[in-house]
């Protein structure tokens, strides 16, 4: 199983980042992490980031860039970042009514989502033609909402086509009351990042990997995510208090890694 590679999700440390970009990607390398994926807004110049990532030795794993981002008369500008900031993986991180991205909370409904799913095809046959890969990342809701006896999740998997990457977020996942070791087993063949999050059903997200009241089960995650064919696993913690910033990418990864060995 150590042909998978463990990445940092910058959200972690996202105020770290905000204020020194550098010194936020050389701690991820020295923490032993072998890419980053990037979250929020353009504030950097494309090139600098490029040229960090080679310099420091980071794999440029992916960006979550913003659904606002990606319509006709945005997406031409946010490719042009995209391409020159060497990203690959362009993740959506977010859709659906309780953020009032895409659709309203009023407007959910199996046939928005589909809409959405073929919206997210057509995203993702113009960035191949620029060899960019279109993703969608989850959370609880699309586990938890259901039309006509299929969740959201399904959806996307049935009606997105095989180039468009899945992110399945297992804390996200646990939360909508799915397993991840199980939902990863069902996936179709295409590409995946796993979003590695710690989540307790008694703490929420004030936990980490290795922690005995992480209600991830990740050696069972860690081995499908191996026969499912996952590129990378990508540690995403939300901690604020009990292990925050870079204390819980430590101990995020420390936990993770012992899995991969």
């Amino acid at each position: 199983m150590g042909s998978m590679s463990i990445a940092l999700g910058l959200y972690s440390v996202y105020e770290e980042m905000q204020q020194d970009l550098e010194g936020t990607l050389h701690k991820a390398k020295a923490i032993g992490y072998e890419g980053v994926e990037f979250y929020g807004e353009f504030t950097q110049k494309p090139e600098a980031i490029r040229d960090l990532l080679q310099a420091i030795g980071l794999v440029h794993c992916g960006w979550h860039t913003e659904w606002n981002l990606l319509q006709p008369d945005t997406i031409a500008a946010t490719l042009d970042y995209h391409l020159r900031a060497g990203t690959r993986n362009v993740i959506i991180p977010a859709l659906g009514g309780p953020w009032h991205i895409g659709h309203k909370e009023s407007e959910e409904s199996a046939a928005m989502w589909i809409n959405h799913a073929k919206r997210m095809n057509d995203i993702s046959e113009l960035l191949g033609e620029h060899d960019l890969r279109l993703g969608y990342h989850t959370h609880a809701h699309e586990f938890s909402t259901y039309f006509g006896g299929a969740s959201v999740w399904q959806l996307l998997c049935e009606h997105t086509n095989k180039h468009v990457i899945l992110q399945l977020d297992t804390g996200n996942c646990i939360e909508g009351g799915a397993d991840p070791a199980q939902v990863l087993k069902t996936i179709p063949g295409r590409p995946l990042l796993l979003h590695c999050k710690p989540f307790s059903h008694e703490l929420g997200h004030e936990t980490f990997i290795g922690d005995g009241q992480d209600d991830n089960d990740w050696a069972a995650i860690v081995g499908a995510s191996h026969r499912s064919g996952t590129e990378w696993l990508i540690v995403e913690h939300e901690s604020g208090e009990r292990c925050p910033g870079f204390y819980g990418a430590q101990r995020c990864f420390d936990g993770l890694k012992q899995h991969l060995t």
